[in-house]
């Protein structure tokens, strides 16, 4: 498994990030916090929304604490971010049918020209991503277009994007001002999926 990050795209897909049976304890571990009563949740936590959030997983899932480790993952943010990233989020996110959609958007404010990024995220499909279950889409380049960063959460689509396809267990990296988002989940069951994101050290 290796990952070289492609700056004029902006983003790696990793296969087998993760095992399936690392994807199965992922899935028990959140399936178990969703049940959680709302005493213990932890702040932001919505198990019963159409989109399922969860948070903090970092510490709550020893898998997810160990793939923000992963030295394959590291070393594709070291790539986008430099050394000594941090480590901001690890949250889980889950669209049911018919649920999932979002604009286009940058998870940081629009750089000010083609400069160092300071945010990389990783989506970590947890089921088959494809076309119906609402697979993630970004437009590839957009990170370094400042123009388009400007747009970020008003653009409904753009002629560029593209779908990130892949088997479950992947972690697609990015830079954090690439323009992203989920899409409508179309298929009949819900479709999980990891989402880690690292500061600038």
């Amino acid at each position: 498994m290796s990952g070289v990050f492609d700056d004029g795209a902006g983003w790696v897909g990793i296969p087998d990030a993760l095992s399936s049976d690392e994807v199965a304890a992922v899935l028990q571990c959140c399936s178990g916090l969703c049940a959680l009563p709302a005493a213990e949740r932890a702040t932001g936590d919505k198990p019963a929304a159409g989109t399922r959030h969860l948070f903090a997983l970092e510490r709550r899932c020893d898998v997810v604490g160990r793939l923000c480790n992963d030295s394959v993952v590291l070393d594709v943010v070291h790539q986008i971010l430099g050394p000594a990233p941090r480590l901001d989020q690890a949250s889980y996110r889950c669209p049911q049918p018919g649920y999932g959609s979002q604009q286009l958007h940058a998870d940081d404010a629009p750089k000010l020209d083609d400069g160092p990024a300071r945010v990389a995220t990783a989506i970590v499909t947890l089921v088959d991503f494809t076309t119906t279950n609402g697979a993630t889409r970004v437009v590839p380049g957009s990170h370094r277009r400042p123009d388009l960063q400007r747009q970020s959460g008003s653009l409904t689509s753009h002629p560029d994007e593209i779908a990130l396809t892949a088997r479950a267990g992947t972690a697609f990296v990015f830079s954090g001002h690439l323009l992203h988002s989920g899409t409508e989940n179309r298929a009949s069951t819900e479709r999980p999926a990891l989402q880690l994101t690292w500061r600038r050290g």
